[in-house]
């Protein structure tokens, strides 16, 4: 999520005026403000008006203000100061231009006077902004440069802050174990003299990663440490009172969501009832949309389900305004249908899972994306194996046939590229369609590699790994060399089996898969799918069922053979477990339903690359039908996958 937490600006060294000694009100202040010379007393009063109208829409025309006047003063703290609740406003508006410019002018400033609580929070919001513009990797580099400036200095407060941006860009790449140990960390300095805005910034993250986790008794732990924070502030600062709405909000959002989850509904709509005090129409849109999902999530509870949808649709509005992040927008999408579930509205809620699996399922793969480097490291190392020369000749033709593989696919993209660059220098009238077929080679070409990046990894580093072997060491006994060049085998095969399902996967996305249709019936289709399944996998005893004796359906039948057969079987060679499989076929209507129980396939304990890629060609094979596919790995049968085509018969 784009947390924008609420940065309090009592980050910086100010000196702020007592109550007593004069009103917080700003027209008293601005009166004022009037009456005073251009020297330190006058820069004092205009930021104490600043942090006094923090929620106001005026709040950025007097930091303005201030920093004006500090440079007509040429006073290098206020300067500094001025320069920062700028960029606070920016930061909070989204405009990554103005904060990173801000940024830049402010670190030489705060780094000379050694204002390192100033200095790291704005590293901080700089290192945000790369997070929501999705340069992670970007991110999590200047977070780890920061983490070393702060250990130089020995400053505790700027290695929490590096923790707090690392938590965020692992949170968004879905890191969650890294992204909860960072927090610990964080956490267990605050016995360091750290500042209390950062420690309740570090709270608001651990109450976000506790809920996520559903830990409701850490969850419950920081809520109390958060409020005694705030209410040591109040003492400290009382005329901010209403500068700390937002925080007050936040608190009172997850002690409603904490009582909702410990099922005490009471509370909840007290705490529920009472943040609707805090509301102003200054309040962070992504907070307001923390109090709707709240409110969704009581009335969810309550049973009271159209009033949790109008809430739930809300929060997905309050999304679009304020840009949430996509990930966040599908699981509330998810959330949704959950709630349409519960209802028993099941033809409702399968188009917002499957749109939000979609979603969540790109993101996936984007993210993933940025690993593709990687091969080129494995490329060097074929270079290196391929000049060595001693490898034998069977071993260099599969090298080779791996390498060329790869190499023709690149070529016939880079072929289509150039022939489409060459179209646009043809015909000005011809632009706009040959800009089209562009984008569309390069994300078939992004999505081609980023599915081939990890999956031949493996197979293809066994291969290299074991050949390498067989021709350095000259001592290795025939045995040992033969059990070797089984293993290079079997990686061979398993690397053509991926390379196989990543170009059929590549082929269906981009709808270039193509199809040689005929008759068959589709009972004898399963029983002969069930007997090559055995000779494959013996050890897989499948029993297969029918309601039908017959049944002629139009398809492409090496396609659904091929598919029946994957399920059917354990996606891993290793695999020597005996089981029963259960497989069903029932006409209903105009659907053939398929159910198949106790698969390997849908088993989560043989999940791997190569079997993750089957089910997604499964899938893409049968919607291309008009047909469906369900993996249920939870069943109470047993690993289940259920799949449904067309009953259109050719009779």
């Amino acid at each position: 999520m784009k947390r924008i937490l609420f940065i309090l600006v009592f980050a910086l060294q100010c000196v702020f005026v007592s109550a007593t000694a004069h009103s917080t009100a700003a027209d008293s202040l601005l009166n004022e403000l009037h009456a005073l010379p251009h020297d330190s007393t006058r820069l004092k009063l205009l930021e104490k008006l600043v942090l006094t109208e923090q929620n106001s829409p005026h709040y950025i025309e007097y930091a303005e203000e201030m920093f004006k006047e500090a440079q007509l003063q040429k006073n290098d703290k206020y300067k500094a100061s001025g320069t920062y609740y700028k960029l606070l406003h920016y930061y909070n508006q989204n405009e990554a231009d103005s904060v990173s410019k801000l940024v830049n002018y402010l670190l030489p400033i705060a780094e000379r006077m050694q204002y390192w609580q100033m200095y790291f929070n704005a590293q901080k919001l700089l290192i945000y902004t790369y997070i929501y513009k999705e340069k992670y990797e970007y991110a999590i580099n200047e977070a780890l440069k920061m983490q070393e400036k702060a250990e130089a200095l020995d400053n505790a407060g700027g290695r929490v802050i590096a923790y707090l941006c690392l938590a965020n860009a692992y949170h968004e790449t879905n890191r969650k174990q890294e992204e909860g140990e960072v927090l610990q960390k964080a956490h267990e300095l605050f016995s360091e003299p750290i500042h209390t805005s950062t420690q309740i910034n570090v709270l608001g993250q651990l109450i976000l990663y506790s809920k996520g986790q559903n830990d409701y008794k850490s969850l419950k732990a920081y809520l109390e440490q958060n409020i005694r924070l705030i209410d040591d502030l109040l003492k400290q600062y009382p005329d901010m009172y209403d500068s700390y709405f937002n925080l007050f909000l936040f608190s009172e959002i997850f002690h409603a969501q904490y009582y909702i989850g410990i099922e005490k509904a009471d509370s909840a709509k007290y705490h529920i009832e009472k943040a609707q005090n805090y509301i102003t129409p200054q309040s962070y849109l992504p907070y307001i949309a923390m109090y709707q999902d709240a409110r969704a999530e009581y009335y969810r509870y309550m049973k009271d389900y159209q009033t949790a949808l109008a809430y739930t649709d809300s929060v997905l509005i309050k999304m679009k305004e304020f840009d949430s992040g996509q990930m966040d927008y599908a699981k509330q999408l998810a959330r949704k249908a959950d709630i349409l579930q519960e209802m028993g509205k099941h033809q409702e809620a399968l188009p917002l899972y499957e749109k939000s699996n979609r979603i969540q399922d790109s993101l996936t793969v984007a993210i993933s994306a940025k690993q593709l480097e990687e091969i080129k490291d494995i490329y060097h190392l074929n270079q290196l194996v391929w000049e060595q020369g001693k490898l034998r000749s069977h071993v260099q033709v599969t090298i080779l046939l791996s390498l060329s593989i790869i190499l023709v696919l690149c070529i016939a993209y880079m072929f289509r590229i150039n022939r489409i660059r060459r179209a646009l220098k043809i015909s000005e009238k011809e632009t706009q369609k040959a800009t089209r077929q562009t984008e569309k080679a390069n994300e078939m070409k992004n999505r081609f590699l980023s599915n081939m990046s990890h999956a031949i990894r493996v197979p293809l580093n066994g291969v290299l790994g074991f050949s390498q072997i067989i021709a350095n060491e000259v001592e290795v006994d025939e045995l040992t060399r033969k059990e070797y060049a089984d293993i290079i085998q079997q990686n061979t095969e398993q690397l053509m089996r991926l390379v196989n399902n990543v170009l059929d996967l590549s082929r269906l996305e981009a709808g270039m898969m193509k199809f040689q249709m005929s008759d068959y019936d589709i009972v004898q289709l399963c029983n002969d799918a069930v007997g090559m399944a055995h000779m494959q996998n013996p050890t897989l005893h499948t029993h297969f069922h029918s309601n039908i004796d017959e049944y002629i359906i139009h398809t492409d039948t090496n396609r659904i053979m091929q598919l029946i057969v994957s399920i059917l079987i354990c996606p891993l060679a290793s695999f020597k477990e005996e089981r029963d499989l259960q497989f069903t076929l029932d006409k209903n209507g105009e659907i053939l339903c398929f159910k198949v129980t106790n698969c390997p396939l849908a088993d989560l304990k043989y999940a791997n690359q190569d079997s993750a890629l089957r089910n997604d060609v499964n899938h893409l094979l049968l919607k291309h039908f008009g047909g469906t596919y369900q993996v249920i790995p939870d069943s109470k049968e047993g690993p289940t996958i259920l799949f449904t085509y067309p009953a259109t018969s050719t009779e």
